[in-house]
C-alpha cells in the first residue's frame, strides 16, 4: 500500500491482518481479565485473592469500567487534534498489558492493583477508538470491503470472548497471577506484528491528526486538560473518602452522562464551523443509526438481564445428557457471532457492489434484534412460573438477537468510520459507541418498569417497539441511504 492511497483492490490489505489480530489480542485481556479480577477480589487472602467483600469489589470494577469509557472518550478527541490514530492504538495497549501484568506481582496486593488499574485506565484513554479509526481509514469510502472488514473485527473481538476459559482454568490451576500474566502476554504478542509492520504496511496513514491544533493552543490545552484531570481527581477521591459519593452513585452518574453525550458530542459536530453543510447533513442522518443502536443495547441490557435469572429457575439444566450452569447460556452469544459474523464478512466480500445498502442492512438487524423478545414472550406465556422449559427456546433467542448484532454492529461502526467529518474522524467513532453506553441508560431507566411475572407484556412491548424502528428504516431505507452518504455515492 502506499503512503498515500487508500486500498480499492478485491482483497483486504495486508496492513488489516495486524488490526484483526491486535483486535483478537483486546479482546481477550479484557474478556480474561474480566472474567477473574472480580474472582481475585473478594478471594481470601489465605487463598492468593485480595479478601474483600463482594460489595466493595463490585463497586471496584464498576468504577473501573466507568472511568475506562471516559478516558477512551478523550483519548478520540486527542487522536483527531494531536497525534493521529497510528501511535495511540500501539502504545495504549502496551500500557494496558504492563497494567494487567502488574497484577501478576508476587504480593502486589492493594499497591499492584491501585497501579494497574490505573495504568489500565490510562492505556484506554491513549487508544481510544484508535482501531476501528485506523481500520476504516484503510479503505476508500467507496470501498465495497468496508463492511466485510468491520465484520471480521466483529468476529476476532468475540473470539477473545473464549478467553475467560483459558485465563479461569489457569486461574484455578496455577493461580490468579499466572492468569492474569497470560493475558498481559497475548495482548503484547498480538501487538507485536502491528509494531514491526506498521510503517511497511500502512505507510503514512494515521499519522498525523486530521485537525491538528496549534503549537499555542495544543500547550494550553495540555495544561488545562492536565489541570482538569488532578481537579476531578482530587475531588472524586475526596467525595468518596467523606462518603459525599457513593460508587453506585457514581455509576449511575456516568449513567445519566451517557444517555447525553451522544446527542450533546453530535450536537457540537454538528454547529462546528470544521464541519460543512455536506458532512453535517450526514450526521444527521447518521442519528438514525445511533437511536436504533442506543435501541438494540436496550433490547440487550433488559432482556439478558431478565433471562439470567429465568435461565437458573425456569429452564432445564438436565438436557442431552449435560448438565449446564445458567453461565453457560452467557458463552452462546460469543460463539454465535463468532458464527454469524464469518457468514456476514464472506458475504459482504463475495457480493461486492451487490451487497445491500447499510441502511437495509441494519434496519433489518433491528428487525431480529425485536424479534428475539417478542420470541420469548411465547414460552413466558404459555408455562407458568417456576415450569422448567427447554434450553432450546433460550438458545433461538440468543440466535435471533445475535444474528441481528452482526447485522447492526459491524455495520455501524463501519459507516461512522466512511462518512466522519475529516476534523472528527475519530470522534464520530466515539460517538457511535456513545450510543451503545446509552443504551444501558435506557434499559436502566427502563427498567423501572419492569414487574416480576408480567415478563410477558413487558417482551411484548419492548419487542413490538424495536420491530416497528427496523421495519421503518427497512421502508425509507433508499432515503436514509442517500442522507447519510450524501456526496459520497
Amino acid at each position: 500500500m502506499s503512503s498515500t492511497t487508500k486500498h480499492t483492490g478485491a482483497r483486504h490489505p495486508p496492513a488489516f491482518a495486524t488490526l484483526a489480530l491486535g483486535s483478537l489480542g483486546t479482546g481477550f485481556a479484557t474478556y480474561g481479565v474480566s472474567a477473574i479480577l472480580i474472582l481475585y477480589l473478594y478471594t481470601p487472602l489465605t487463598q492468593a485473592g485480595l479478601g474483600l467483600d463482594k460489595v466493595t469489589a463490585t463497586q471496584i470494577l464498576a468504577v473501573f469500567t466507568s472511568i475506562s469509557f471516559i478516558a477512551g472518550m478523550i483519548g478520540s478527541y486527542a487522536a483527531d487534534r494531536l497525534v493521529g490514530t497510528r501511535r495511540p492504538f500501539a502504545i495504549g495497549n502496551g500500557i494496558k498489558a504492563i497494567g494487567i501484568a502488574l497484577l501478576a506481582v508476587p504480593h502486589g496486593g492493594m499497591p499492584a492493583l491501585v497501579a494497574s488499574l490505573v495504568l489500565q485506565v490510562f492505556g484506554a484513554g491513549v487508544a481510544g477508538q484508535s482501531l476501528n479509526a485506523l481500520a476504516g481509514a484503510l479503505y476508500s469510502q467507496v470501498s465495497p470491503l468496508r463492511d466485510s472488514a468491520f465484520a471480521l473485527l466483529y468476529i476476532t473481538a468475540n473470539i477473545g470472548a473464549a478467553a475467560p476459559v483459558i485465563t479461569g482454568s489457569i486461574a484455578l490451576h496455577f493461580g490468579y497471577a499466572m492468569g492474569f500474566l497470560t493475558a498481559a502476554i497475548v495482548l503484547a504478542l498480538s501487538l507485536l506484528p502491528y509494531v514491526f509492520l506498521q510503517r511497511r504496511l500502512f505507510g503514512s496513514i494515521g499519522l498525523t491528526a486530521p485537525d491538528p491544533l496549534t503549537p499555542t493552543a495544543r500547550r494550553r490545552m495540555l495544561w488545562l486538560g492536565g489541570g482538569a484531570v488532578l481537579v476531578v481527581t482530587a475531588l472524586l477521591g475526596a467525595s468518596f473518602a467523606w462518603h459525599w459519593l457513593t460508587a453506585t452513585g457514581f455509576v449511575n452518574g456516568v449513567g445519566w452522562l451517557s444517555l447525553a453525550l451522544p446527542l450533546v458530542y453530535g450536537g457540537a459536530m454538528l454547529r462546528s464551523p470544521k464541519t460543512t453543510a455536506i458532512e453535517g447533513r450526514r450526521i444527521r442522518y447518521f442519528g438514525v443509526y445511533l437511536l436504533g443502536n442506543s435501541i438494540c443495547m436496550m433490547v440487550y441490557g433488559q432482556s439478558t438481564g431478565i433471562l439470567a435469572l429465568y435461565a437458573a429457575d425456569s429452564v432445564q439444566l438436565n438436557a442431552w445428557g449435560l448438565h449446564l450452569t445458567p453461565a453457560a447460556f452467557q458463552t452462546v452469544p460469543a460463539v454465535l457471532a463468532i458464527v454469524f459474523g464469518t457468514v456476514m464478512s464472506y458475504a459482504w466480500a463475495h457480493l461486492g457492489a451487490r451487497q445491500p445498502s447499510e441502511s437495509l442492512k441494519f434496519g433489518l438487524g433491528i428487525v431480529l434484534w425485536g424479534a428475539g423478545p417478542l420470541f420469548m414472550a411465547v414460552p413466558l406465556t404459555w408455562y407458568a412460573p417456576g415450569v422448567k422449559v427447554s434450553p432450546l427456546w433460550l438458545l433461538a433467542f440468543y440466535g435471533l438477537i445475535v444474528l441481528g448484532e452482526s447485522l447492526t454492529a459491524p455495520i455501524g461502526t463501519a459507516l461512522s468510520t466512511r462518512i466522519a467529518p475529516v476534523a472528527f474522524a475519530s470522534q464520530l467513532v466515539t460517538v457511535y459507541a456513545l450510543s451503545q453506553s446509552a443504551g444501558a441508560g435506557l434499559s436502566a431507566l427502563l427498567a423501572n418498569f419492569y414487574v416480576r411475572e408480567h415478563e410477558a407484556a413487558y417482551f411484548e412491548v419492548i419487542g413490538t417497539l424495536t420491530v416497528a424502528y427496523g421495519i421503518a428504516m427497512c421502508v425509507w431505507h433508499r432515503q436514509i441511504e442517500a442522507g447519510t452518504l450524501s456526496g459520497l455515492q
